[in-house]
């Protein structure tokens, strides 16, 4: 078996490559490492038996959306320069209704720049591309003649001559019931079926051919790779015709197919063709081999990798003199605040970048002099996306839930605690961070203790002292939850400030000093201003706004 050294992703490629490909961000290297020492087993061996070193191997790489299995896929291809690699792109090719021609064509265009020797099909082979596949076939004869292709197998043709004088009869009246030119559309298509068959043959003899070939040329190592990919995107027919092909036609030993699927999705796809009650999952089993899943990415990576970071750079925003809260000095570190509420209320990868995509939508259209906090809109379009219901009570003020004591008695149910109630207690102790510069803010003495620096407090001290501040129908601002202190002080921003002198003078924990700081920046900043219908407009505005995917 081949050594294979570890692959290092963690820079672009040195080397000029047929495209691109960034760092890569979501560590997956590590898995094309191990999948690549698996096949080359499983493909080529020599430790076994003579007859049985080579082997046909098809692995389904299962990955939902978001995953990144192009990237995978591509980058992972390119590592292996030693071996015969083939990537073919499905989605791409669906168009032209034959995924056979898909495959044999993308197999002898790559492997011809590989080889040191011809990639042909014989003239006896190229019948196979202009036969009728034998579904479609029976499908138009069935049109035309309203009789299946079997039957009229059975009409023109017996498996038994001492059958005849028995059939004679009913083949009389049978032939009076067809004309010559249905007959000879039968007899045709039998025979280009046929001739089809002949072809795969000769096709599959040609495969374990150029096996053999690269087997022996200097700088190539078996097995051959073929890289499937975006199978899940293709049109249902197209799809589960595709993987009949690999299974049936390219089952050559020495050849290894990665198939590249959200497995999921195709599952759904093969039930639009068989129905609901097929078990598509048993289905599938019938095609790999293997299935290898790979881990769904932290959405803070996935958010870096698919977002456009520009609009929360600080230069950005700086430039069109607007404000967004949490400051952060990096996107990457406001792609890392959202992602904490996106995981807390678990949506998928999909449904987390169409909702940073509105957030950076609203960004870039907030006039010059605005500004938004960011984690509210994330928490908003949470729920919006989760429980419209709910994010309807919420903006109308009508939210009221109550619950019953040991003693039978009703109280009602803050929206702080009904929220984190629905959240794991992992993601409500996950820390937001804000970067807060105290020498901005030079309206008290208290202030001036504080040093600049990144200010940490917990998803569930955010929901609990912002957020359910601003929407809960008691209170017309986070203020209005800062409490009263003793000395009571003759403006908002007064007492704001006061609470932070009190927090600097009795060491509280660091997370409510965040809060207060928070506390203070909204009403300094004129964040107490942007209402509940305010953001009712943001996100209602941004909502119709869909995510489809990178083209």
């Amino acid at each position: 078996m081949a050594d294979i050294n570890d692959f290092d992703w963690s820079t672009p490629p040195n080397s000029k490559i047929d495209e691109y490909f960034p760092a890569d961000k979501l560590d997956r290297a590590k898995y094309a490492t191990f999948l690549t020492r698996l096949l080359i087993q499983e493909g080529f061996d020599e430790n076994r038996l003579q007859e049985q070193q080579k082997r046909n191997y098809v692995l389904n790489l299962n990955a939902e959306w978001g995953a990144g299995k192009t990237y995978f896929l591509k980058r992972w291809s390119q590592e292996l320069k030693n071996f015969p690699v083939v990537y073919i792109d499905a989605w791409q090719q669906d168009y032209s209704d034959d995924p056979f021609l898909t495959v044999i064509a993308g197999i002898i265009k790559q492997l011809s720049a590989q080889a040191n020797f011809a990639i042909t099909i014989p003239n006896k082979a190229a019948s196979i591309f202009k036969a009728v596949a034998p579904a479609i076939a029976q499908g138009l004869t069935k049109k035309i003649t309203g009789i299946d292709l079997d039957e009229l197998n059975t009409l023109l043709f017996s498996d038994d001559e001492g059958e005849e004088t028995e059939k004679v009869e009913s083949n009389k009246q049978n032939n009076s019931a067809f004309s010559p030119a249905v007959k000879a559309l039968a007899q045709n298509l039998i025979k280009e079926h046929e001739a089809k068959n002949k072809s795969i043959e000769v096709i599959k003899s040609k495969l374990a051919d150029w096996v053999s070939k690269f087997e022996q040329q200097e700088g190539k190592e078996l097995p051959i790779f073929v890289f499937i990919d975006e199978l899940d995107r293709c049109r249902p027919s197209y799809a589960v015709e595709m993987l009949e092909t690999i299974k049936h036609i390219f089952d050559v030993k020495g050849i290894v197919f990665v198939v590249a699927t959200d497995t999921e999705q195709l599952q759904h796809t093969i039930k639009s063709i068989y129905g609901e009650g097929f078990d598509a999952k048993v289905y599938l089993g019938r095609f790999f081999n293997s299935r290898y899943s790979l881990k769904r990415p932290a959405l803070s990576d996935f958010l870096n990798v698919h977002a456009d970071g520009t609009k929360f750079e600080p230069e950005y925003l700086k430039s069109r003199n607007i404000q967004i809260l949490p400051e952060t000095e990096r996107a990457e570190t406001a792609f890392a605040n959202i992602s904490v509420v996106l995981d807390a209320f678990q949506v998928s990868a999909r449904t987390a970048i169409q909702i940073t995509e509105r957030i950076t939508a609203i960004i870039a259209n907030l006039p010059s002099g605005k500004k938004v906090d960011i984690l509210v809109l994330a928490t908003l379009f949470c729920i919006y996306e989760k429980d419209h219901p709910l994010y309807e009570e919420i903006m109308s003020g009508r939210f009221k839930r109550t619950e019953q004591n040991k003693k039978g008695e009703s109280r009602d149910i803050r929206l702080a605690d009904f929220l984190q109630g629905k959240i794991f207690k992992e993601h409500l102790s996950a820390e937001l961070a804000y970067l807060i510069e105290p020498q901005m803010y030079q309206s008290g003495y208290w202030i001036n203790r504080f040093s600049k620096k990144v200010y940490h407090t917990s998803f569930s001290n955010f929901i609990k002292s912002v957020f359910s501040g601003i929407f809960i129908s008691e209170t017309s601002s986070i203020y209005d939850l800062m409490g009263k202190s003793e000395k009571r002080a003759p403006t908002k921003l007064q007492q704001a400030e006061e609470a932070l002198g009190d927090h600097n003078r009795n060491s509280s924990k660091p997370d409510e000093e965040t809060i207060l700081w928070v506390k203070y920046i909204y009403v300094y900043d004129g964040y107490t201003q942007i209402t509940k219908e305010h953001y009712r407009d943001f996100i209602e505005l941004s909502s119709p706004l869909e995510y489809m995917g990178d083209s």
